[in-house]
């Protein structure tokens, strides 16, 4: 029973996190939920043999159809959060354009977010990790009790995935020559 109702916050989650962000930090996110769900889907096609999915819709083996959807609403969420931490740090209105320092807190915010939702989903028993292809073995991460390399992992894919959300969107870069005027 309760694999189904993570199945059906599974869907309602993008409508969810569409109004929230919306009405209370009004940003409408439904391109960065779109092109996070491209990402998504290139990561479970890819790595499809690597996880064992125990939802009942699926798209694709046994890949759930909503999975690369949950992919966009997370890559949404790091993308926000990460620009409010440039911002906040940074003490900048928006990003600068050409500031590689966003790829520091794209990772921060990645890992601060992802790898939590990582873990939930993980103990919630939504899918195992299958070691015996994957070959983990250096440890788990405390507290979360998590292989230390889905950490590394996803540190290293917030190194590019939210930069791609972020420029589908359209995100509002302060150039240099702007700035100095």
């Amino acid at each position: 029973m309760e694999l189904i109702l993570w199945e059906i916050w599974s869907y309602l989650q993008v409508p969810f996190f569409c109004y929230i962000f919306s009405r209370f930090l009004h940003r409408n996110i439904v391109d960065d939920i779109i092109a996070g769900a491209m990402i998504g889907l290139a990561i479970e096609f890819a790595t499809e043999p690597l996880w064992i999915y125990h939802f009942k819709i699926n798209f694709y083996k046994h890949t759930p159809l909503s999975i690369p959807l949950g992919w966009g609403v997370m890559f949404a969420q790091v993308v926000f959060v990460s620009e409010k931490l440039y911002c906040l740090v940074l003490k900048k209105d928006k990003i600068m354009h050409h500031d590689k320092r966003i790829f520091i807190f794209d990772a921060l915010a990645g890992v601060l977010i992802g790898f939590p939702l990582e873990a939930m989903g993980f103990h919630a028993g939504v899918w195992d990790y299958n070691y015996n292809t994957l070959g983990w073995n250096m440890g788990r991460v405390p507290i979360f009790n998590m292989p230390i390399e889905a950490l590394i992992g996803y540190a290293l894919l917030m190194l590019l995935a939210p930069t791609f959300v972020r420029c589908w969107h359209g995100a509002a870069f302060v150039t240099a020559r702007t700035e100095r005027a």
